[in-house]
């Protein structure tokens, strides 16, 4: 199962952002995660058109993705 670190967000809009983080760190605290995603808002880097796209903090979870292949053509 791939496993990944979704951090979410809101823009300057106030719509939902969110930032995947592949192969994560998997025992974060709540308090590790928000403090690197308030170091991240911080940075400033992430704008488009005027819209900060990373604007403040709604939550972080693990998604976990399970595939299961039915058939594949070579």
């Amino acid at each position: 199962m791939a496993k990944t670190l979704e951090l979410r967000f809101n823009t300057s809009l106030g719509k939902a952002k969110t930032m995947s983080v592949q192969d994560p760190i998997l025992d974060l605290t709540s308090i590790d995660a928000q403090k690197a995603m308030d170091d991240i808002i911080a940075l400033d880097l992430f704008e488009n058109e005027g819209v900060n796209l990373y604007a403040s903090v709604v939550g972080a979870r693990y998604v976990e993705r399970v595939v299961e292949d039915i058939f594949e053509v070579e």
